[in-house]
């Protein structure tokens, strides 16, 4: 049924004077009209079309009116129907009106025109709920879409992240390759020296050095594969902040273009977040890696602290540098997508953006305090779980 189209009204009325009385009163309005005379007439109507109004006497000889009425609603919910009856009483007038009838009229018709009326009245009535049933349908629809492109946009966010994930360990590779070859050329001598050695309890303290070299790979190389794999597959969990840092820090500490920069921390212990552990690491490992080029652009003297505690319902992280600083101009554009201060080819843009997304995600506040000259700080806030 549609508020558009041409409305159907269906008269039914055993006494051939109420029908004509009531086609005259009718004829001049836009609405197609059927007249009949009997229940079962009506009935077929009523299965084989759409009728928007039914206006029917209760008492037919055959299909009564209210059987009709429950006929017409069965049919179609929003259809509207007034009853009409020369012996009304309270009880058959509740009953119309439980079953959801517009009006109930008694008869005879002492004004006529008050039917036509009514019947506008009833009309004017359905438009309005056909209308809300169409605002709902769509709104449905666009919660279905929104639905959807949320979900999409979810995992774009999860695809986006790892990416810029991956695309940061190229920059801390170069330096981790290098903590690596150090105990690797150690494990090297050592074991041909136990080959020439002699000395039973010499090779047993090359050995034991040897273990001591691996279990040093094995670190750095757990410390990285952990750092690289995807958040998707981490469930939410109760993150301890200071061990989170501390594993950040030592990834950019073994980056070869920071050798000069001093690395510091002041971090309160038992500081605890509901989160993805990866999540929170990727974030330190981008404000820190970011904190320690700064820092290192001034070649000697590079300082990164990072400091951490809790106030009141929150616990609080500081990301602070003594490097070249940022303008006040681009400190409003650095969360932003593919805004970087970086040479052509030294960043993506996305690190930051990065932080912003994965901290917003957990109720957290990320904001950076900098002048030029005096380096920058970066400061987040998250929500202490209750």
């Amino acid at each position: 049924m549609h508020a558009a189209e041409r409305k159907h009204l269906l008269v039914v009325d055993d006494e051939p004077v109420i029908l004509q009385i009531l086609k005259a009163v009718f004829e001049e309005e836009p609405w197609r009209i059927t007249l009949v005379g009997t229940g079962a007439e009506a009935q077929r109507v009523l299965e084989s079309e759409r009728v928007d109004l039914l206006l029917t006497d209760k008492n037919l000889p055959d299909v009564n009116g209210l059987e009709l009425l429950r006929i017409a609603k069965a049919r179609e919910p929003l259809s509207e129907v007034i009853i009409l009856t020369g012996y009304g009483s309270l009880e058959t007038a509740l009953t119309a009106m439980e079953l959801d009838a517009f009006d109930y009229v008694l008869k005879p018709l002492n004004n006529v025109f008050d039917i036509r009326k009514k019947v506008r009245q009833a009309f004017a009535k359905q438009d309005v709920a056909l209308e809300n049933r169409r605002l709902i349908i769509e709104l449905r629809e666009k919660n279905t879409a929104l639905e959807e492109a949320l979900e999409e946009s979810q995992s774009l966010q999860a695809e986006l992240i790892q990416s810029e994930k991956l695309a940061g360990i190229g920059t801390l590779a170069a330096g981790i390759a290098h903590e690596i070859s150090s105990p690797l050329f150690g494990i090297m001598g050592l074991a041909e020296a136990i080959g020439d050695e002699q000395d039973l309890a010499l090779s047993q303290s090359y050995a034991r050095d040897i273990v001591e070299y691996c279990r040093s790979v094995r670190d750095i190389v757990v410390e990285l594969s952990s750092y690289s794999r995807s958040a998707n597959n981490e469930y939410l969990t109760t993150v301890e902040l200071s061990r989170v840092v501390q594993d950040a820090m030592r990834l950019v500490e073994r980056s070869s273009d920071v050798r000069s920069v001093r690395f510091e921390q002041d971090i309160e212990p038992n500081l605890l977040l509901n989160a993805r552990t990866n999540e929170v690491q990727q974030v330190f490992v981008n404000l820190v890696r970011n904190a320690a080029e700064a820092a290192g652009e001034r070649g000697e003297g590079g300082v990164v602290r990072v400091a951490a505690g809790r106030a009141g319902t929150q616990v609080w992280a500081t990301v602070s540098d003594n490097g070249v600083g940022i303008e006040a101009a681009k400190q409003k554009l650095i969360f932003d997508p593919f805004y970087t201060t970086k040479p052509p080819g030294k960043g993506t843009g996305l690190g930051l953006n990065i932080v912003y997304r994965i901290v917003t995600k957990y109720r957290g506040t990320i904001t950076v305090d900098s002048e030029p000259g005096r380096g920058a700080t970066f400061e987040l806030r998250f929500p202490i779980e209750t």
